[in-house]
């Protein structure tokens, strides 16, 4: 088989790069959407979404998303917390009237602690009126109850591993939701309250309304712990003009999203000029992989997170996105492009077309088109249990 790798290989090299282009899987464009709106405004490096954020910072940037950041310099600081810097004061001192922080003990806030995915999400749930006493949620629980009502979606958030990149995920996410007991979103309620410009914000809360429509369309995805899903890719790279290689894939994937499992099983053959076409079984186990591949396995069939999205269109039981680069849980589904020695690198955008039916979705194509490739995913919901 490597024989036969090279020979194919070397033949499209012959016509030309292999390379093409895939995007960078993180949130840079929730956080440049934020800053538009006024919310958000990193640091003097920029945004450094690629490191963990402190609990001092995690204060300050869930103010300033509140929209309260101008209320919050006016106040007096009262807390008893003795290890803030003057600076993290107003909004500390803002979360704490609010009821949105306690500390990690009765005088310490701990900023220059990471904040943790747990923390985080205790923070805005807070802020959103859910809280601990009226039982709404635990903080043990706290990351299950954030991914129930969609503050956390587990294709883009890292629990584990959560860095400044998640923040500006869950925060922007968090825009599209409504506090506990309101019909309106927290966007439109900084609309309402003058914190955000109403002009600026139409064409996120345009974004939101059809959103919150598709997730209410796909609403019985999120109790499927366990389904099975068949499809492909069909991709051919091009050179000169001319087809240099193409890429097949033949496969059906069963996932427990409870136990984060995953096993796909199937073919993939390649067929390049002057060389035979070779076709080859494999196995991926979501067990040995990270990164990108992984999250395929797991999330690259379901909801799509609003934090990918850069439109969504309706049309009939289609529905329509449109994304900024390609998200690492359809990244990941382009495996055997790498694998068969075609680079991938950042670059251009991707549309997926979902066809859902009561409640579910019925099947997806992820269309990747540059001017090196063309590239489709396919998959269709087989098992359901």
């Amino acid at each position: 088989m490597r024989h036969w790798f090279r020979a194919a290989i070397a033949g499209a090299l012959l016509a030309g790069a292999l390379t093409v282009s895939a995007a960078a899987a993180d949130n840079t464009v929730c956080a440049e959407h934020l800053q538009d709106l006024g919310l958000f405004q990193g640091t003097e490096q920029g945004y450094e979404l690629d490191r963990a954020p402190t609990r001092g910072e995690a204060a300050v940037m869930l103010v300033r998303l509140l929209g309260e950041e101008q209320s919050a310099l006016t106040l007096t600081y009262s807390a008893p917390f003795t290890d803030l810097q003057d600076w993290e004061k107003p909004y500390v001192q803002y979360l704490y009237e609010i009821g949105a922080t306690t500390g990690v003990s009765a005088t310490e806030f701990a900023p220059e602690e990471s904040c943790t995915a747990q923390m985080y999400a205790a923070f805005v749930l807070r802020a959103l009126g859910y809280t601990e006493a009226d039982g709404d949620f635990t903080y043990t629980d706290v990351d299950v109850f954030a991914q129930q009502i969609g503050l956390y979606d587990a294709a883009v958030i890292d629990t584990a591993d959560f860095l400044r990149d998640d923040v500006a995920a869950a925060s922007y996410t968090a825009l599209s939701l409504p506090p506990k007991d309101s019909e309106q979103t927290l966007l439109e309620q900084l609309v309402a309250d003058g914190a955000v410009d109403a002009q600026a914000a139409e064409p996120y809360q345009a974004l939101f309304d059809t959103y919150a429509q598709y997730r209410t369309a796909t609403a019985d995805m999120a109790a499927l712990e366990q389904f099975a899903v068949r499809g492909g890719l069909e991709a051919n790279v091009i050179s000169d003009g001319k087809s240099s290689l193409t890429v097949q894939t033949q496969d059906y994937t069963t996932a427990n999203r409870t136990d984060g499992t995953a096993v796909s099983e199937g073919t993939v053959t390649l067929d390049a000029p002057m060389v035979d076409a070779y076709t080859q079984a494999y196995r991926r186990d979501a067990a040995d992989l990270s990164g990108a591949e992984k999250t395929a396995l797991l999330y690259g069939y379901g909801t799509v997170p609003l934090a990918c999205v850069q439109s969504v269109e309706r049309s009939g039981n289609d529905w329509t996105f449109s994304f900024t680069g390609l998200p690492a849980q359809y990244d990941g589904g382009l495996w055997a492009l790498s694998h068969s020695g075609i680079a991938l690198e950042q670059g251009e955008d991707a549309v997926l077309v979902q066809t859902v039916r009561n409640g579910h979705i019925a099947s997806q194509v992820l269309r990747v088109s540059t001017a090196t490739l063309q590239a489709e995913l396919s998959g269709a919901l087989e098992e359901v249990r």
